[in-house]
C-alpha cells in the first residue's frame, strides 16, 4: 500500500513539475542579444487602404468662418472649439464622421458623394482637396481613419474593444492596452485574425522570438483581432487545489487504514 502511494506521488510531482512554466517561457524577444541591431526589422507599416464601410473625419477649412459652417455643419460657426466634443467618444464618431457606402463613396456637405474606397488616407485628402478647390479658395483639407479599432481575446487581463488613433499600432501596443498577459497566456501563440476583401487571414506570432518583429501582423490593422492562446496545462493548473485535496485525502486513508 505505502508503495502504491509513492507511485502515486511520483507521477504527480512530475506532471506538476513538467506543467511548470519556465522564466523563458514568459519573456519576450528572449532571443535577442544586448546592443543587437535588428537590420531592416521591423518592416514599415503599410499603408492603409480605404475600405467600404470605414468611417472617415474629413475637416475642410477656409479663411471665412461662414464658409466653415457650411462645409463642416457638425462642427457649427466655431468649427475647431467642438472637434473633441462631436469625436471624442465612439458613439459620438459614428454621428459625425463620413461612412464609406457600399459603392465606395463618402457624400460630404456640398461637394456631394467623393470616390475614396481604395485610396490611401493620403491620397483621399488630394481627391477631397480637388473637390474643395472648386468651391473654396484656398482651402486646407484633413482626412482621418474613425473607425481604426482593435479587438483583444483570450489571456489578457482586460479583453476587449480598443479603439486606436495611431497608425503605426502593433501587436505589443495592443496587448498592452489589454494590461498585458494573463498567468496563463501563452505568448508562444498568439493568433491574429485580420478581414479582408476575400475573408479573413490569420497569422500565428511567437512573441519569444524576435522573427516576429517581421511579420505581416506586427503593424496591426483596422478591425484586427489578437487572440493569446492559454497555456496547454491551465486546466491542470486550476485544478490542481483539487488534485491536492485529493492525495492529501488518499494520503489519510492509507495512513488509517495501515494502523487499523
Amino acid at each position: 500500500m505505502q508503495k502504491q502511494l509513492l507511485l502515486i506521488i511520483v507521477c504527480l510531482t512530475a506532471v506538476f513539475f513538467t506543467s511548470c512554466k519556465t522564466s523563458k517561457d514568459m519573456v519576450y524577444l528572449n532571443n535577442t542579444a544586448d546592443n543587437e541591431i535588428l537590420e531592416g526589422i521591423p518592416a514599415k507599416t503599410s499603408e492603409y487602404i480605404i475600405k467600404t464601410n470605414d468611417n472617415l473625419y474629413v475637416d475642410i477649412q477656409s479663411m471665412s468662418p461662414e464658409v466653415n459652417a457650411m462645409f463642416n455643419p457638425t462642427k457649427g460657426m466655431n468649427s475647431t472649439g467642438g472637434t473633441s466634443q462631436n469625436y471624442g467618444q465612439p458613439s459620438s464618431q459614428y454621428l459625425n464622421g463620413f461612412q464609406v457606402d457600399l459603392s465606395g463613396n463618402v457624400s460630404l456637405p456640398i461637394i456631394g458623394k467623393v470616390a475614396l474606397a481604395g485610396q490611401s488616407l493620403k491620397q483621399a485628402q488630394e481627391t477631397i482637396q480637388l473637390k474643395a478647390d472648386e468651391y473654396i479658395k484656398d482651402a486646407t483639407v484633413k482626412v482621418k481613419l474613425l473607425s481604426f479599432k482593435i479587438t483583444v481575446l483570450g489571456e489578457v487581463k482586460n479583453a476587449g474593444v480598443y479603439y486606436n488613433y495611431n497608425s503605426n499600432m502593433t501587436v505589443l501596443d495592443g496587448i498592452s492596452m489589454a494590461s498585458g498577459v494573463t498567468d496563463y497566456g501563452r505568448i508562444q501563440k498568439v493568433l491574429v485574425l485580420r478581414p479582408t476583401d476575400t475573408g479573413s487571414k490569420t497569422y500565428r506570432l511567437d512573441l519569444s522570438n524576435k522573427k516576429f518583429l517581421s511579420s505581416e501582423a506586427f503593424f496591426l490593422q483596422p478591425n484586427d483581432v489578437v487572440y493569446v492562446e492559454p497555456d496547454k496545462y491551465k486546466n491542470f493548473k486550476l485544478n490542481s487545489p483539487i488534485y491536492s485535496l485529493f492525495l492529501s485525502t488518499l494520503s489519510t486513508l492509507i495512513l488509517v487504514l495501515n494502523i487499523l
